[in-house]
């Protein structure tokens, strides 16, 4: 069977090949690949051993890269796991973003994004691992905190867009768009975690799409 594409990293990483570039220009574009090929291999060693259970040689090996090589493109064990955790978000959220770029109707907006929320924990388990890891980290390192807020912060605000939007055309009631926001990504969250914890406990994909309706039963006008 074909791998499915990761939203989060790519399957692998590939260097597009242009004879146009400088020689800088080429160091630059090395330099990328290796971090990506690096902060790649950091992704799935954490996802398999946890935050606390791995070592840079581990990475290393996975990565096809001496740990000197390392070392050279991040300062110390914190900077690559800030840019792990900076790059998964991003990934992430632009992935979010392109698709609903897609679609110019609120409503369907509103599905793609409840949609994709819920499917990472099944599409993208390693995700919600490597995520929750970094969670424990944030009381130590204010770096990955910040992160993490600006990754809550900036779902909500995405949300709250959509509902704004539905409300202007008149197809969602007048919410607080803040607070159904705030209400739908607790909710996401908590199924996610309980479902990690124990993916017995109840029927994931039942409760996702009662929690669907929930949401659209709160703000869509009734025709």
């Amino acid at each position: 069977m074909p791998q499915k594409k990761s939203r989060v990293f790519q399957t692998r990483v590939v260097v597009k090949k242009n004879n146009k570039l400088n020689r800088a220009q080429r160091g630059k574009q090395i330099a990328s690949y290796r971090k990506r090929q690096i902060t790649r291999a950091a992704y799935e060693i954490i996802a398999e051993k946890g935050y606390y259970n791995f070592t840079m040689m581990d990475i290393a090996k996975r990565a096809g890269v001496s740990s000197g090589l390392i070392h050279h493109y991040f300062k110390d064990k914190e900077n690559m796991l800030v840019t792990l955790l900076r790059e998964m978000q991003q990934n992430v959220r632009s992935s979010l973003e392109r698709a609903l770029e897609r679609e110019s109707d609120p409503k369907e907006k509103l599905g793609i994004f409840v949609d994709q929320g819920f499917n990472l924990v099944e599409n993208e388990k390693e995700y919600i691992y490597v995520t929750f890891d970094f969670l424990t980290q944030i009381k130590f390192n204010e770096r990955m905190q910040r992160i993490l807020s600006k990754l809550y912060r900036g779902y909500r605000e995405s949300l709250s867009s959509i509902l704004r939007e539905g409300k202007e055309k008149g197809i969602f009631r007048d919410v607080d768009e803040h607070y159904i926001a705030t209400i739908f990504s607790s909710i996401l969250l908590g199924l996610e975690q309980q479902y990690i914890v124990d993916n017995t406990a109840f029927f994931y994909r039942e409760y996702a799409a009662r929690v669907k309706k929930f949401i659209f039963d709160m703000v869509l006008i009734e025709k």
